[in-house]
């Protein structure tokens, strides 16, 4: 056994519970020793070379968040992916039937500018957004230790069930914001009560899709990398048209992989058989996301 899955194995059932608790209360928790020494050199050596294809423009295009690869033409992704510590960790969490999306290379550059503010929730027609049980998730990898010098993850807890002023500042992952057409855009401004999060290459940050997050800019002279795969817990429970989307954007990118990787990820290939057409994706919540939410 790994040590990444004897360390999932070890952590006691009180522990898991003040984790599960932290994830709902707060939006996040962290597990340590998650993924072995095996699958981030294997993940590394996929990231060296997906950064590799990126020519200047486009790495201009995504100044803030830095490179945005998505999954779908590096199969040699499946291993962290697939993780079975992970998915071991989150049975135990009581986040039951995650099913994949996609997973994005996130690497940020030396002097890479700030992420700006925001959330990644995309089916916010789904009942489930104004829920205890989040229709999606992230699990966030990084190949390096973090600190605020190189660019750590920032958070703003609370913000997946409360509505904050950031919620009336524009959506993720424009053109415009992503290269930083408007530095003094607010979503790069600093907010009372938010948390930085370093970490340790290995270790997992769970986190759900609706609370505001951001990192601080990489003043290092290395590449600061996370692997971010969206996962939708729960996955019978979410509307048809959510359960429709999620199979048909997974399929898209991920039918053609080799059988071999296909294999590793097989527990969480999403698996929809209605015939409800995806859903339009929608990143705004509506009134019944309250500042006085839970």
């Amino acid at each position: 056994m790994s040590d990444s899955k004897m360390a999932a194995n070890t952590i006691s059932a009180s522990e898991l519970a003040e984790k599960l608790k932290q994830l709902q209360r707060e939006g996040y928790c962290v597990l340590e020793n998650i993924a072995d020494e095996a699958v981030l050199e294997r993940t590394r050596t996929c990231v060296k070379k997906a950064v590799a294809t990126l020519d200047s423009e486009k790495l201009a295009r995504s100044r803030s968040p830095g490179t945005l690869i998505d999954s779908g033409p590096y199969p040699e992704l499946a291993g962290i992916i697939g993780n079975p510590t992970a998915l071991l960790a989150l049975d135990k969490l009581g986040i039951p039937n995650c099913k994949f999306w996609k997973a994005v290379i996130i690497s940020k550059p030396p002097g890479g500018p700030r992420l700006y503010w925001h959330q990644d929730c995309m089916m916010w027609q789904d009942p489930r957004a104004y829920s205890d049980r989040p229709p999606m998730i992230f699990l966030m990898y990084y190949m390096e230790n973090t600190t605020r010098d190189n660019g750590c993850l920032r958070l703003l807890p609370g913000t997946h069930r409360r509505r904050h002023v950031l919620h009336d500042m524009g959506v993720a992952h424009t053109p415009d914001i992503n290269s930083i057409e408007k530095p003094d855009d607010p979503r790069f401004f600093n907010y009372p009560n938010e948390q930085d999060v370093p970490m340790r290459a290995g270790d997992l940050v769970i986190g759900d899709a609706r609370m505001f997050h951001a990192t601080h800019a990489n003043m290092s002279d290395q590449h600061r990398t996370v692997i971010t795969i969206w996962f939708h817990p729960w996955f019978d429970d979410l509307l048809p048209g959510t359960q429709s989307w999620v199979h048909e954007e997974c399929h898209r990118r991920h039918d053609d992989w080799p059988e071999a990787a296909l294999k590793e990820i097989e527990p969480v290939i999403p698996r929809y058989t209605g015939s409800v057409a995806p859903m339009k994706y929608n990143r705004v919540p509506d009134e019944r996301l309250s500042v006085d939410s839970p």
